[in-house]
């Protein structure tokens, strides 16, 4: 009979019945604007049906202050598996125990009939006659109309379902006539809806994601949601309202205010930030101009990435307090000569603001973009404030958490110190399609492609301009998003302005895959393939051998390794390992450091660890033998080499060297041949040493004998044939050529 019963809400609404108040509240009879978002949630009060998903109630204005029976009248549609189309007695039931837990009550009764039938479809009216626990306290009638589309192939039956306490004829109806079932339903397909709510609790229940999402497509929600814990300690839930730190998200807020300086006539963006900061020492300050620090081409070292910053974010600190932590080091280039990301730069800015204005950057935030856009949950996060739902952050560590280290938010400042939601951040998002903050003129700067940074895309001010795959496709959007990351929060915004749509992703666990999750849903919102969501072949694992032992763990892990439903990766090996490794189990450890070695053969990381897991053993002459192939692959792997020395073995031997003059010679442009988009990666010899720059992304090339190079990052190999000198090709992943161009 039925397996599963899905609730696929279409329109705009609010939560009453989970206690959440929302400011969009439309009263079906007088307002035909109704906004659309929708809400995934399971249904509480019908606790003896398998309900869950979205839920669109529709409130008259001021419901809550009045005693009206009106807010009642709602539609929305369900989705069921079902073996045969369900029966006017089958709805019946379902309706009664849906009313009896919605009214908290059993004064209630339902009765329907079968009005008209034409192919699958069938038509249904009748009344629900109950009890009003909210609001009247007295018995009231509910009249009903459903559809119901039954897929015969599919068994399954579309629900579109109706009810008001207005009588059939009376003008609500036609009202409660204008949502229409989504054409996916109507074709008995997953809505987008489903698709993404099902994306995102599976990367909730892998334990890939722990936070809120809200996804806008052409400007309007489709669905907005949260997940996982907000506090674990208490198990209160994430919402869609929870309050989550922003990190670097924080700088287009920064950027913004900047702009709006510069729009009112009160900066200029080209002038050097002495004229503004004018105790600033003059030898760089008059060479650093305010448009260098929004484009992190200032050329000023990043701060957070000092050795004492794990000091630094401990303590209190003033704005020029943080300022002084690079005032007086020297540039790292010279201003506008490249890009390179400086939390520096923006805690500047954050200065250059408050010396203007004559306010705290918190109050200028508040008072120009907060406040104006009735951002009501947004604001500067201090750590004494007592914040009404705020999200701990949390560090995922192997298959279970802890808590994250301690920052006062003042070391963060305008580089990464806000919290919003993700509701405050989708308003954010439709007012940068206006001129409400600032005019076209700055808009059209905050957007400009103004210098190459990371993979090949740009940097606007506060923003990262570049392109996002469609799902598992080659097809790309064009994006204009930023990530941010602080201690126990990643957090991810990609706009993409061709159609208005928006995916905002706040996690409070760290380390959530937020890049990939925007892929997929960017996937599903152009009706394209994309990746679902595996488990981890790593900490499945792990779970095995901690309950039932090794011989059992490898046995399982050799079913599952191959699998269509898990993903195997070193580094969550590699954690796993040095978990037992930890808690003693030594041989149980060498196990799962020698599967990864055997996985990823390219990695010097997954001999060393395993070589570190040998000498704990006692067996010195295989950790040699790891601590060896480790260093051969990674010349750079100081810790092997120290290891070795110590044990008495001359490392010299064990690297392998190329003359200048065949790197030269491999050194060049080339083009892949057998792929369907323009890949082109530049091969460079720097000091005797070989690097890779694809699209930005720079990294080194070890020489491990006969043209064969390893990437040291992800173990990817390069395999060059240099035998005709006019034609050099290399092989990278084993399977994709490149062919030198240049």
């Amino acid at each position: 009979m039925k397996k599963s019963l899905t609730i696929i809400l279409l329109f705009f609404g609010s939560t009453f019945l989970l206690g959440q108040v929302q400011e969009h509240l439309f009263f079906l009879e007088t307002d035909t604007t109704w906004r659309q978002e929708q809400f995934i949630f399971p249904i509480q009060h019908a606790r003896d049906i398998d309900y869950e998903g979205v839920e669109d109630a529709r409130f008259p204005v001021g419901w809550e202050e009045q005693d009206s029976p009106n807010f009642w009248s709602y539609v929305f549609a369900w989705d069921i598996e079902h073996d045969g189309a369900l029966t006017a007695t089958e709805m019946e039931v379902d309706l009664q125990k849906y009313f009896k837990g919605l009214m908290r009550g059993n004064e209630t009764s339902v009765e329907i009939s079968k009005k008209n039938t034409t192919d699958n479809k069938t038509h249904f009216t009748g009344a629900v006659k109950t009890f009003d626990n909210f609001f009247t306290k007295k018995p009231m009638t509910l009249h009903v109309e459903v559809d119901q589309i039954y897929c015969k192939e599919k068994k399954k039956s579309i629900i579109l379902f109706r009810f008001s306490p207005k009588e059939f004829g009376h003008k609500v109806w036609k009202k409660l006539a204008e949502p229409t079932l989504p054409a996916e339903m109507l074709a008995c397909q997953e809505t987008k809806q489903q698709k993404i709510y099902d994306l995102v609790n599976a990367c909730t229940e892998y334990g890939q994601f722990n936070g809120s999402v809200l996804v806008a497509e052409k400007g309007k929600v489709i669905y907005k949601n949260g997940l996982g814990k907000a506090n674990m300690e208490w198990d209160i839930p994430n919402k869609a309202d929870t309050k989550h730190r922003l990190a670097s998200v924080t700088k287009q807020f920064t950027a913004m205010a900047i702009v709006q300086l510069a729009d009112e006539n009160k900066l200029k963006l080209d002038a050097p930030i002495t004229t503004y900061l004018p105790n600033y020492p003059k030898a760089n300050g008059d060479k650093i101009t305010i448009h260098h620090l929004l484009t992190h081409t200032s050329g000023l070292p990043n701060y957070t990435s000092f050795d004492n910053y794990r000091e630094t974010m401990l303590k209190y600190h003033s704005p020029m307090d943080l300022v002084g932590l690079f005032v007086d080091l020297p540039l790292e280039f010279t201003p506008g000569e490249k890009f390179a990301y400086s939390n520096s730069g923006y805690v500047l800015l954050g200065a250059v603001i408050e010396k203007i204005t004559g306010k705290t950057y918190e109050q200028v935030l508040q008072d120009q973009i907060f406040s104006p856009l009735k951002m009501n949950n947004s604001g500067f996060d201090k750590n004494s404030k007592v914040l009404k739902n705020r999200a701990l952050g949390y560090n995922k560590v192997v298959n279970s958490y802890e808590n994250a280290s301690y920052i006062n938010m003042t070391a963060a400042y305008a580089a990464g110190a806000l919290y919003s939601t993700v509701e405050d951040l989708y308003l954010w998002d439709q007012a940068l399609y206006t001129e409400q903050l600032v005019s076209k003129k700055y808009m059209d700067l905050v957007f400009g492609k103004h210098i190459l940074a990371w993979g090949g895309g740009h940097y606007g001010y506060g923003w990262e301009l570049g392109n996002l795959r469609i799902g598992n496709t080659r097809e790309e959007s064009e994006t204009i998003a930023h990530s941010g990351g602080i201690n126990g929060f990643n957090t991810r915004i990609t706009r993409f302005p061709a159609d208005q749509s928006v995916v905002i992703l706040l996690n409070n666990t760290s380390g959530a895959p937020l890049h990939d999750m925007t892929t997929a849903i960017n996937g599903i919102l152009h009706g394209k393939p994309y990746l679902f969501p595996k488990r981890s072949v790593a900490y499945t694992l792990l779970d095995s051998i901690e309950k039932n032992g090794i011989a059992e763990g490898l046995l399982f892990y050799e079913k599952i390794k191959k699998s269509d439903e898990y993903q195997l990766n070193e580094n969550e090996m590699n954690l796993s390992g040095y978990q037992l490794l930890g808690s003693g189990r030594v041989e149980d450890a060498a196990a799962v450091f020698k599967l990864n070695v055997e996985s990823f053969p390219n990695s010097f990381n997954v001999y060393d660890s395993y070589g570190e897991a040998l000498l704990v053993l006692g067996d010195s002459t295989q950790a040699i033998e790891n601590y060896k192939k480790s260093v051969q692959l990674n010349p750079d792997n100081e810790n092997g080499i120290l290891i070795l020395k110590g044990l008495g073995i001359d490392t010299n031997s064990l690297i392998t060297k190329v003359p200048v003059e065949h790197l030269q010679l491999l050194a060049g442009e080339y083009k892949a041949t057998n792929q369907n988009r323009d890949w082109k990666i530049v091969i460079e010899e720097v000091d005797g040493k070989l690097f890779g720059n694809d699209g930005g992304y720079r990294y080194k090339l070890n020489p491990v004998g006969n043209d064969k190079f390893i990437n040291p990052d992800d173990g990817a190999s390069l395999v060059f044939d240099a035998k005709d000198k006019e034609a050099i090709t290399f092989l990278i992943f084993g399977r994709v050529t490149f062919e030198k161009v240049k």
